[in-house]
């Protein structure tokens, strides 16, 4: 006889009323929303996090729901299209929306009232240009967004009166909460990252948050391992990366990186520690795309350990992240396992490059390109194929 696995008790609160629920572990919020909740407000386009038409509000971050899980969800507080009738920036959108015939048919309108809404509290002023970019994420069939570009600039000229409007609102706590995210807490098993607890609050989900990933560094075990500890030297090995900043095991980090048309620069925080008894290390982090508002925060693990011989030496890495915002679209599995994967090989190049007298390639090409992380893709797959053989 199989055993069934009942779902576990998710608690949140959404649109200012606590719920209790109990999701599969696949079900996406967006499905969770609609048929549990009944909130159908939160409109299903692509399911894949592209098209933005699910985009609700999760702890005063905007999220895709159909690519977050439920789950994951736990504890925090949920706003819908539904949950916004005393928002005075909302009701000033809504308004603007119906004047310049931002609207057509209506299915994208929810997530995009969101997305603009989002902009909005997050800029003090955008141009027509900016304000295109910014609703990249947010697909509409019907409007040509002349209407909607025109909406949204109408009430950028209203700005500050709504949000001295909105005291009191929870657009200030939602202010408050973007600009000062803490970093996300890890519960370790054995030296091993276990489990994540996301910025929604949840747990990890269901695996497709974390990678694990080994290198190898033809140098000497110890040799590899003096090199990681110094910092200074290693975060430039990182493509794209660079130290702001150093303060004991604190440092302030950047990292740029440009895929085609899509150029994020995140700015953020980190800490290393290490083990030198077992040769282990581990990195706490967070970050901040100023462009597209979104967030990163992430652990990492790593181990350095005897290769095939004495002149040879593995790197074990181990990390989970979570990103949040317009960026999230991005985050499921393949795609950034795939990006971080590319990363870590580059990254083991580098170290290979500096110990044996050379220089980093990060430190000359502070952008990853789309023709150098399809190049080391490439190359891993390559490697893969003649190892199976």
């Amino acid at each position: 006889m199989t055993e069934t696995i009942a779902p576990k008790v998710a608690h949140f609160e959404v649109n200012g009323e606590q719920v209790q629920g109990f999701p599969e572990p696949r079900t996406s919020l967006a499905d969770f929303l609609r048929d549990d909740l009944n909130l159908t407000g939160t409109h299903l386009g692509c399911e894949h996090g592209v098209c933005g038409a699910c985009s609700v509000e999760v702890d005063g971050q905007m999220v895709r729901s159909c690519i977050t899980l439920a789950q994951a969800c736990t504890g925090s507080r949920i706003r819908t299209i539904e949950g916004y009738d005393d928002d005075p920036v909302m009701a000033a959108l809504r308004e603007a929306f119906m004047d310049h015939h931002g609207l057509q048919c209506g299915f994208c309108t929810p997530g995009m009232l969101i997305a603009c809404r989002d902009m909005v509290i997050r800029h003090e002023h955008l141009d027509e240009k900016a304000i295109r970019v910014a609703l990249g994420g947010n697909l509409c069939r019907c409007t040509g967004y002349v209407g909607i570009v025109g909406a949204v600039m109408s009430v950028f000229e209203r700005r500050s009166e709504l949000l001295d409007d909105s005291a009191g609102n929870s657009v200030a706590p939602a202010l408050e909460q973007m600009t000062s995210q803490p970093l996300p807490t890890f519960k370790r098993t054995s030296g091993q990252v276990d489990q994540v607890a996301t910025s929604a609050g949840g747990e990890d989900s269901d695996g497709d948050q974390t990678l694990r990933e080994q290198v190898v560094v033809a140098k000497p075990v110890e040799e590899v391992w003096q090199f990681l500890r110094d910092v200074e030297k290693v975060v430039p090995c990182v493509p794209g990366a660079s130290i702001l900043s150093v303060d004991g095991e604190d440092l302030a980090i950047e990292m740029e990186i440009s895929l085609g048309a899509i150029r994020v620069r995140f700015q953020g925080s980190g800490r290393f520690t290490f083990d030198d008894s077992n040769r282990t290390g581990r990195f706490e982090g967070k970050g901040r795309d100023v462009r597209s508002g979104s967030d990163a925060t992430g652990v990492m693990e790593f181990s350095v350990v005897p290769g095939d011989n004495e002149n040879q030496c593995r790197i074990n890495i181990l990390a989970s992240y979570t990103i949040t915002g317009a960026l999230s679209q991005f985050s499921r599995g393949g795609l950034v396992k795939s990006f971080v994967g590319a990363i870590a090989r580059m990254f083991a190049d580098n170290v290979q490059k500096v110990l044996s007298g050379g220089e980093a390639s990060a430190g000359s090409t502070p952008n990853l390109s789309v023709f150098q992380l399809l190049l080391t893709v490439a190359k891993g797959w390559f490697r893969a194929l003649i190892g199976r053989k």
